[in-house]
């Protein structure tokens, strides 16, 4: 039959003298010794002739094993090898082969050693699989218990049917009493799921691998704890070998192409009524401060419910004190709440209890018995009683901190050299053949944290007795395996490169997680030996014999001791803070009175949305940082600065010395017309003592020239390449718009009406008119008969281009790692002092820089502009019927109301203007008609 995947190791006979005291006693030296010294009393012979005594007394069969079956004789040489190797390796054997005839089938080397697929044959004929051979057809990965069998598989003419298949039903003949003892299920069942517990339950593919067939499985495990599939083992497993007290027996169970070999558990292992005890949960390694969880199991296989007394010890190695609530946070679970006490299980039940403590700074230790003096109920069985995981302890594992910049980090890890001693049998004649070539077989049992997993230097030829292997492996660690959960339950990690980030509540507790290295492995080499025998000729007297002899080949193996490395690591995460400490920058105007002709403006711009890129690394084998790789900042940061408008006024022509020439041709008494430019002033002796006197009806030309200059510091994402911004455009209109020209003068239009400044009509009042100011404005900068009195002088004028300067500076800035950019782009950032986050860079590694193609620029523009008066000198002529009395003429700057604007100073409210900048008073003392009638 076509063999597929697993071919399973055959320990057909576990046979032995010893015993069964001695076989499972507490003192496991003390065991193997005798063990040792039992073998060596034994012959093939002796095997044979104790395996048909365990069968007739268990199964009522006489001579079960003969001589010789029509396959062949039995293979005795096949027999001494096992006594020969449990003498070398008492602690791994398993007993003997009971089978006729010799090797056969496909030939292969496995572990250096040669070896066929069968060892011979059974008593019924059926092909006996050799021990260790491998799976040669690799595995799917479908675990034992979920294969798809054949269910009573002997009723296949093909498959050679056997008095113990669904044992006892098809059994002929009684069953001796004492078969029943150890039977308390009633059939093989229980002995079944045993075995496979105790051979296959957890254990890595990579163990029966054969030349790397379907590798990616070798971290699994072939078969689940007492796993069995529906209807149970018995409906499935053609049975070849029954088991007997001390051997260990084995059966079959087909799929539709192939065949896989089950073992059944010796009945040592099943006594009739016993308690017994398993850790079904404990874990190997842990970090302290993680929460530790033990399970066991303890089943009973009594007929009626019993209560035996209980007591569980959690014990901290280094410090050798028992584990409490207060300071470990011991907790008890599943049947127990407490570490003492009595467990009651009905009967052939099982329980399961639970302990659960935070890792301490060592190693720990579980100690739990049951039942111990065996009195309550009473019990012989007692060594399956008590447990102790020393020397396999909870150990305490260190982990490796891996920085929160680090991307992923390649990893070589030398493993601990491994050492087997091979010795030759103690055999007429016995010197080695061949070298020692062996395997120690590594895997990974956490391939989602163990990247990229590959092993070196764990295979061995030597011409030496003692083999060792130092073997290392490599694997590569990456931030994405460390997985935590939401609030949904639901797996998130940190993956930056991908815009996947991972904030935890407090970065500077790190996420664990450990590897853990499995390795296990043997080591055999070829020796050979001589065989002497008797051959005899004639019997009686004329009987002659002489001594031959025969060279016969075997196979010494050694185990390497199996272990597992774990090695835990740290891996520290932080994306950032998703708002930065706030800057401060000034919001007022300073100087912000109506007689202050210098203010200063001062605000923040409009926030200027940029993104930011931090710098990540990966790590080599040697720890060197290499490559770095450009990472996506979280959170989108904005770019915020101060900005800022100085404005100065000046008078560029004051009102004073635009009258000067006419006042001082008065006041002198000069009759020359033309140097009464602006204004024709009285030149009567008495009236010089007023400033500025003049009689009614003549011309009085408004006059005066006012300059301010707008200073403006703002911060854009564009050039505006000589444009000027509307930021400092709207502010300097807004000045000129805030221009005032006042008097209550009276005039006289075209028209023959009495008018003020803005050409309102004046109201009569006796003689005269009431007066009535007039203000004049850019906006509203019509006059007497509709002149436009007031010009703007700014860089539209022809020639005039130079009142306007701009300069355009860009903040530089930087992604190149270890780059400087401007301190303005700092204050915005994560990892730096100008942000006052320097911290994030010390404790986080933590420092964002500008992503490439995002731009900021200083916009400095100068306006100067100037406000003239009246530049073209046009005359206005007083109303002749203007009463007497002081008048005024003044020049002033508005408040502007900055809050409708749509700039970000809107926010000062309010910019006071100049409440006086040039102001006159002119007193009128009678009128032109006073002159023409002198």
């Amino acid at each position: 039959m076509k063999r597929l995947g697993i071919i399973f190791v055959v320990v057909v006979l576990l046979l032995t003298i010893v015993p069964e005291s001695n076989i499972y006693s507490n003192n496991e030296d003390k065991t193997l010794n005798e063990l040792i010294e039992s073998l060596k009393t034994l012959t093939p012979e002796k095997v044979r002739l104790k395996a048909n005594e365990e069968m007739k007394e268990l199964y009522g069969k006489d001579n079960y094993y003969p001589n010789s079956t029509k396959n062949g004789s039995f293979n005795a040489s096949l027999v001494q090898e096992q006594i020969d190797e449990g003498i070398k390796n008492p602690k791994s054997f398993k007993g003997f082969d009971m089978v006729y005839g010799t090797s056969h089938g496909t030939l292969i080397t496995h572990k250096g050693k040669k070896m066929y697929r069968y060892s011979g044959y059974n008593v019924e004929g059926d092909e006996v699989s050799t021990r260790g051979f491998p799976w040669d057809a690799g595995w799917s990965g479908r675990q034992l218990h979920n294969l798809p069998m054949i269910k009573n598989p002997w009723l296949n003419k093909k498959v050679i049917g056997g008095i113990f298949d669904h044992f006892p039903d098809n059994f002929k003949g009684g069953i001796p009493n004492k078969l029943k003892e150890y039977l308390p299920t009633g059939d093989f069942e229980e002995q079944i799921i045993i075995a496979l517990n105790a051979e296959y339950a957890g254990v890595p593919y990579s163990e029966f691998m054969y030349q790397n067939k379907n590798k990616e499985y070798a971290s699994l495990p072939v078969y689940k704890k007492d796993g069995a599939p529906n209807g149970g083992w018995i409906n499935y497993v053609h049975v070849i070998q029954p088991p007997t007290y001390l051997s260990q027996g084995f059966g079959r169970v087909y799929m539709s192409s192939t065949y896989k070999d089950i073992p059944i558990a010796p009945f040592i292992l099943s006594p009739g009524s016993d308690i017994s005890a398993e850790f079904e949960d404990l874990p190997s390694g842990a970090v302290a401060g993680d929460e530790v969880t033990v399970s066991i199991i303890v089943r009973s296989t009594f007929p009626s419910k019993v209560t035996p007394n209980y007591s569980l010890e959690v014990i901290n190695k280094n410090e050798g004190r028992t584990l409490t609530m207060e300071k470990d946070n011991l907790q008890f679970g599943g049947a127990i709440t407490s570490a003492t006490g009595s467990l009651e299980i009905e009967k052939k039940n099982k329980r399961r209890l639970a302990v659960s403590f935070t890792m301490p700074e060592s190693d720990v230790r579980i100690k739990f018995k049951i039942n111990a003096d065996g009195k309550a109920p009473e019990e012989k069985q007692l060594y399956n009683n008590v447990l102790d995981s020393d020397p396999l302890a909870v150990k305490l594992v260190t982990p490796q901190p891996l920085p929160y910049d680090m991307l992923s980090k390649k990893v070589r890890l030398e493993l601990p050299s491994n050492t087997a001693t091979l010795s030759l049998p103690d055999l007429p004649d016995a010197t080695w053949t061949g070298p020692a070539t062996g395997v120690l077989n590594i895997s990974s049992r956490t391939p989602d944290l163990l990247r990229d997993f590959k092993f070196y230097n764990n295979e061995v030829s030597a011409y030496s007795e003692t083999v060792t292997v130092s073997p290392y492996v490599t694997y590569t660690i990456k931030r994405e395996d460390f997985k935590v959960k939401d609030k949904d339950n639901k797996d998130i990690w940190d993956d930056p490169v991908h815009r996947k980030w991972l904030n935890l509540p407090n970065p500077d507790e790190p996420l664990t997680r450990t590897g853990e290295i499995y390795y296990s492995g043997s080591v055999s080499r070829p020796y050979k030996y001589t065989y002497y025998y008797e051959v005899c000729k004639e019997e009686g007297e004329e009987q002659k014999c002489t001594t031959e002899s025969k060279t016969e080949k075997g196979v010494a193996t050694a185990q390497f001791d199996s272990d597992s490395v774990f090695k835990p690591y740290d891996m520290y995460v932080y994306n950032g803070m998703k708002v930065l400490p706030e800057q401060k920058f000034d919001k007022l105007i300073k100087n912000n009175t109506d007689n202050s002709r210098s203010k200063t403006m001062l605000w923040e711009n409009d926030p200027i949305p940029f993104d930011v890129i931090r710098w990540m690394h990966h790590q080599d084998e040697k720890g060197k940082k290499d490559p770095w790789e450009q990472v996506p900042g979280q959170y989108p940061r904005k770019f915020v600065q101060q900005e800022s408008a100085v404005i100065n006024y000046s008078i560029t022509s004051e009102m004073d010395s635009e009258y000067a020439q006419a006042r001082e041709a008065a006041a002198k008494r000069r009759n020359v017309k033309s140097q009464y430019d602006k204004a024709v002033f009285a030149t009567d002796s008495d009236l010089q003592k007023y400033d500025y006197p003049i009689k009614s009806g003549y011309y009085f030309n408004p006059a005066g020239s006012y300059t301010f200059t707008v200073k403006t510091v703002v911060f854009k994402d564009k050039d505006p390449g000589g444009k000027v911004t509307d930021d400092h455009r709207d502010l300097v209109n807004a000045l000129i718009d805030s221009f005032r020209y006042e008097t209550d003068l009276m005039f006289i239009n075209n028209k023959k009406k009495p008018v003020n400044i803005r050409e309102e009509d004046l109201t009569p009042k006796g003689g005269g008119f009431n007066k009535k100011t007039g203000v004049l404005s850019l906006k509203n900068n019509k006059s007497v008969n509709g002149i436009e009195l007031l010009k703007v002088i700014d860089r539209s004028v022809k020639g005039e281009e130079s009142r306007f300067e701009q300069n355009v500076d860009q903040i530089k800035s930087t992604e190149k790692r270890g780059g400087d950019s401007h301190k303005f782009w700092k204050m915005m950032m994560e990892g730096y002092s100008d942000s006052r986050t320097e911290g994030s860079n010390a404790k986080y590694n933590y420092r964002e820089y500008v992503k490439e193609g995002q731009y900021i620029y200083k916009i400095t523009e100068t306006s100067k502009i100037t406000i003239q008066v009246n530049p073209e000198n046009i005359p206005l002529y007083t109303h002749a019927n203007m009463p007497n009395g002081n008048y005024s003429i003044k020049v002033w700057f508005d408040d502007t109301k900055l809050t409708g604007m749509k700039h970000m100073y809107s926010k000062l409210n309010l910019l006071k203007g100049i409440a006086d900048m040039d102001s006159i008073n002119v007193t009128v003392v009678g009128s032109m008609f006073d002159d023409l009638n002198n």
